[in-house]
């Protein structure tokens, strides 16, 4: 089989659309690359090490992007782990469906890259009153802000959502998650209120989805709720452009700063796995580690107040011993 007939065939898993779309617009660059009228089992390691040390060295990014322009740039240490997960994913489902009988793929060493505390991915507190600022005048970019940064919801649940699922009385909703799997969403006051307002004035249109295009007036892409969120970052003159997932972190982080279960966090956020849950929870700057520092200081302070009120909680009693 064909490196390029292994891809097509990968590229038929079930899967988001938006998922699908990245595999294909990567693995289709890589495939290009080492040779995509190659057998399948002649791809080497070396063929691969060469192409992740490229990546590597590379001094431009977005090229090929289409929506941004080329800047003169490394690709990020985020980029490169993304990217080499998909070379190592393509090559295992390769052996799983009997196509090779070993992932040449497998000597990579993909871990996770560790960021800087405080520079996560997380909106903060001050760049979503700016952003809520900049869309203040805009009833569907308000309503689509708050309900994501009091949900939680991924960018292609905002856009999948339905006026029929939407429940504004209980404050909820039900939406198309990851793998189609149907959940419930929350939200509050806020978005409550802005979806109200939206719906009043939003266009009469044939579908039923809640958030559609003032242009052309057809439902909004996962993309197109991303660009929306980065048109209000610059309208509101931050110093990073934002993302739809950065309020979805925004959510992760405030359940850990509020020391809620993690498990409780990851069925508000609709993770399938308790572990992506903690890596929301990891988003930390150096005020969360001073205030849990506090917490101990707050716990010994009352363990010595207890001790100056009861001075019989100082003795410890010895166990007998045999004679």
């Amino acid at each position: 089989m064909k490196l390029k007939e292994a891809l097509a065939l990968f590229l038929l898993v079930d899967r988001s659309k938006q998922t699908r779309e990245t595999y294909e617009k990567f693995l289709r660059r890589f495939v290009n690359t080492i040779g995509p009228e190659r057998q399948l089992q002649s791809i080497r390691p070396e063929d691969i090490a060469e192409f992740v040390d490229e990546m590597r060295n590379r001094t431009v990014k977005y090229e090929g992007h289409g929506r941004r322009p080329i800047v003169q740039e490394p690709l990020s240490t985020s980029t490169i782990h993304k990217n080499v997960q998909m070379i190592k994913t393509f090559f295992k489902w390769c052996v799983d469906h009997h196509h090779l009988a070993e992932s040449p793929a497998d000597f990579l060493v993909n871990k996770r890259p560790v960021r800087p505390l405080g520079q996560g991915k997380a909106c903060k507190d001050e760049e979503l009153e700016l952003l809520l600022a900049a869309a203040q005048f805009k009833p569907r970019d308000l309503a689509l802000l708050t309900l994501l940064a009091e949900s939680g919801c991924r960018a292609g649940e905002a856009a999948g959502l339905k006026i029929r699922d939407l429940e504004l009385e209980s404050m909820s909703a039900i939406v198309d998650g990851k793998g189609d799997v149907r959940r419930r969403i929350y939200f509050y006051e806020g978005a409550t209120e802005a979806l109200r307002a939206w719906l009043e004035i939003r266009p009469d249109v044939s579908h039923d989805f809640v958030f559609l295009s003032m242009r052309d007036r057809s439902p909004l892409s996962p993309r197109a709720i991303t660009e929306i969120i980065r048109r209000l970052s610059r309208t509101a003159g931050l110093k990073r452009a934002l993302g739809a997932h950065s309020l979805r972190h925004r959510v992760g982080l405030g359940f850990a700063r509020e020391r809620v279960a993690p498990r409780i966090a990851q069925h508000y956020l609709g993770h399938a796995n308790v572990s992506t849950t903690l890596e929301y929870y990891q988003d930390v700057d150096e005020s969360d580690l001073r205030n849990a520092g506090r917490l101990l200081s707050t716990r010994r302070s009352t363990w010595q107040e207890d001790i100056k009120q009861n001075p019989a909680a100082r003795l410890i009693t010895k166990p007998r011993t045999g004679s």
